[in-house]
């Protein structure tokens, strides 16, 4: 007999690893909670990396697909985000090398908007400016520091779990972040008040 989830207010009390060996069983309630609490960062990470809101819808939908086909390859010694940011994180890896070999290179940001815009008369500025810029800085660098600056501050994700995602040592992270961190300060300088 399977194990089957009926949607009450106790069912958002599982853990994600409970709830994937449940999807290994093809519950349906269970993947819809999964999706349910996945889909709109997953859907934010990858315009975060692609820049493009329909690659992001298409590569949200292949990982959720990869969820289930893949789904009892799950290592139980790791975190289900871990695991699941791994995929999604290896979905964009392809992706620019397939850029790659074909040489097509994507820049959404026009030079022309690179321009900084504080407020007159304040030294505030606008953040959406900043974000522009950001991004702009994020997409010269390769992937895996991109990737580790993108799970660390906006993901939230701690050096051990983005070792994990990007399958490197605790150090290699640590010297992604500080040449990352290094370059945007020098890069977004005129963005410090001091």
């Amino acid at each position: 007999m399977r194990t089957r989830l009926q949607r009450t207010s106790t069912t958002n009390k599982f853990t994600d690893e409970q709830l994937i060996a449940l999807v290994n069983k093809r519950d349906e309630i269970a993947f819809r909670l999964i999706y349910d609490r996945y889909s709109t960062l997953m859907l934010n990470f990858f315009y975060a990396k692609l820049q493009s809101k329909e690659k992001a819808e298409d590569f949200l939908q292949n990982l959720f697909v990869k969820l289930i086909e893949k789904g009892d390859s799950f290592n139980e010694t790791k975190t289900f985000r871990t695991w699941f940011y791994t995929l999604a994180h290896n979905q964009c890896k392809n992706e620019y090398r397939a850029l790659s070999r074909s040489k097509i290179e994507y820049n959404n940001i026009e030079d022309n908007r690179l321009v900084s815009n504080w407020e007159e008369g304040s030294e505030k500025m606008d953040s959406s400016i900043f974000s522009e810029h950001l991004t702009f800085e994020l997409n010269k660098l390769g992937n895996d520091h991109q990737s580790s600056f993108l799970l660390r501050f906006k993901y939230s994700f701690s050096i051990k779990e983005i070792s994990e995602v990007l399958e490197c040592s605790e150090g290699t992270t640590k010297s992604r972040l500080f040449y990352t961190l290094k370059k945007l300060a020098n890069e977004l300088k005129e963005f410090n008040p001091y």
